[in-house]
């Protein structure tokens, strides 16, 4: 895996499970917009600020919900992995950290490890091409109670880490131990042993829809309600609420925009909101008006940086985090493939754009400059494709 563009103290490798360090981080943006990213992160690779409380259930999450709450009492007999599978933005990742939060408070001896399933693949070959690593790959995965992977979908690629992951599989289930995993769609390598299983009422997939209309008039609630910004006008919320139907980080990135242009002066009312959605709405629909050049050019003049400068491989924290931001907007706004975009910036690996994405997703949830700069971007994006 590439990991020469990123920062050294984004990719460092984390202790064994049950230990409790913490360690913090700050990213500036080049702009001179401090953007405090302070963030505890356990060693059992749990985002603590995903929780239970912040989860917001409807009919659309209902049996994932369930799930995540039999997981976490041991309720059932439930045995093999649970697949939560699903459309991106639909909430997959804060669930599968919900469940390990508050598995870990409820059960404060048991182990629990939650990876996203790239650090899994890279392990497993390091382990393939260093024997001895493999010792080290059986002690971190081999002797847990609740194991969570994120994005299962990219195994699929790699024979030896399917084999892999088939024989972690099947001991986690003789040693009672669960296994929670997401993915956009149930992995194909998986389908036999899953077929056999579900017939035995053993493993399951859980599938989470896009929110209906209530959900997301709850979900845009809460969201001002976390960031203490007061409620908004009932028709705002509905009139959102009525016109994005997609997903929830769409529902987010509106609430954003809405929010800076009450910042600027704007009342907050269904003229302006309407305003935002169409905006928002000429990048989301058609991607194909934005191209690569476009969004790195637009990344590079906020971030105050040169696109060489941007496509780089420095490791400086004011060039990863803009080239991290752009190929985010990427994946997001053209429909280009991850190894399109990684080539685009002179990369060879897909997994750089991974990385990328996953990290900017995280920081998303709890930094809110940088979704007020990732929402700015987009608004440039907008305008440039309407000209």
């Amino acid at each position: 895996m590439n990991h020469s563009d990123v920062d050294s103290s984004e990719v460092s490798s984390q202790p064994e499970p049950n230990v409790d360090s913490r360690k913090s981080q700050s990213v500036q943006l080049s702009t001179g917009v401090a953007a405090s990213t302070t963030r505890a992160v356990s060693s059992s690779g749990l985002n603590p600020a995903l929780t239970l409380k912040r989860f917001v259930v409807g009919e659309s999450n209902r049996t994932a919900y369930q799930m995540a709450m039999d997981t976490i009492n041991e309720i059932g007999d439930l045995e093999g992995p649970v697949l939560v599978f699903g459309g991106v933005g639909l909430g997959k990742t804060h669930l599968l950290h919900a469940i390990g939060n508050q598995f870990r408070e409820k059960h404060p001896h048991k182990t629990v490890f939650c990876v996203p399933s790239e650090r899994f693949v890279r392990e497993c070959i390091q382990s393939i091409h260093h024997p001895h690593k493999y010792s080290a790959l059986r002690r971190r995965y081999y002797n847990l109670d609740l194991l969570l992977i994120d994005d299962l979908h990219f195994l699929s690629h790699e024979q030896r880490v399917q084999e892999e992951f088939v024989d972690l599989l099947s001991h986690l289930t003789s040693q009672n131990c669960k296994l929670v995993c997401t993915c956009d769609r149930p992995p194909d390598f998986l389908t036999s042993y899953l077929v056999v299983a579900n017939d035995s009422d053993d493993g399951a997939y859980v599938e989470i829809l896009p929110p209906e209309f209530d959900l997301r008039v709850s979900i845009l609630k809460q969201k001002l309600k976390e960031r203490n910004w007061g409620p908004a006008p009932p028709q705002v919320i509905r009139y959102i609420a009525k016109h994005l139907t997609g997903h929830v980080r769409q529902l987010e990135g509106c609430l954003n925009r809405l929010m800076a242009e009450a910042r600027l002066g704007s009342d907050l009312n269904v003229e302006v909101a309407r305003r935002v959605i169409e905006g928002g709405h000429v990048i989301s629909d058609s991607p194909h008006h934005v191209s690569l050049e476009k969004i790195q050019e637009a990344v590079s003049r906020y971030f105050h940086i040169t696109l060489s400068e941007l496509c780089s491989r420095r490791r400086a924290k004011r060039y990863v985090l803009p080239r991290q931001i752009a190929m985010y907007l990427a994946r997001q706004l053209t429909t280009l493939s991850q190894k399109q975009i990684s080539q685009g910036f002179g990369h060879s690996h897909h997994t750089t754009v991974v990385h990328s994405v996953q990290r900017i997703e995280s920081l998303l949830d709890e930094d809110f400059l940088l979704s007020q700069s990732i929402a700015a971007i987009k608004v440039e994006l907008t305008r440039t494709a309407q000209n």
